[in-house]
């Protein structure tokens, strides 16, 4: 049973076993009506002090509740935060790894195509040599 439940439990048995003492005292009571009302005020007293303590105590831990909730959430925001940042660090890190192997990509296609121009120059050029002496 959770805490608050149990508090409020014990707060209405303390009240209702206040009255059934109450009025018990008032059907068994041997002094005069006088005597009875004051004990029964003293009795009114006593239960509206020990309810008053425990709807202190209720808020209390109610407050309790509230600051560990928030205390938990600061730790959580910070903690999203922190693998956030993490995430766009990454993030960037292979941003940076693609790109240069796009780049090496791009001069490695560049230096192929030269090759190859090279290499049909060379062969246009003795097909040349070739017919020119035939």
């Amino acid at each position: 049973m959770p805490e608050g439940a149990n508090s409020f439990t014990v707060a209405k048995a303390f009240l209702l076993g206040a009255i059934c003492g109450a009025g018990a005292a008032l059907l068994l009571a041997p002094q005069s009506g006088e005597e009875t009302r004051k004990k029964l005020s003293e009795k009114k007293d006593d239960a509206m002090k020990g309810l008053k303590d425990t709807s202190d105590q209720m808020v209390k831990k109610g407050h309790e509740v509230v600051d560990e909730s928030k205390k938990s959430l600061d730790s959580l925001k910070s903690e999203m935060g922190k693998l956030y940042d993490e995430g766009k660090k990454s993030i960037g890190s292979i941003r940076g790894e693609i790109s240069k192997l796009v780049e090496e990509g791009k001069s490695s296609v560049k230096q192929t195509i030269k090759e190859e121009l090279t290499s049909l120059d060379e062969e246009l050029s003795d097909k040349k040599k070739k017919k020119s002496k035939a």
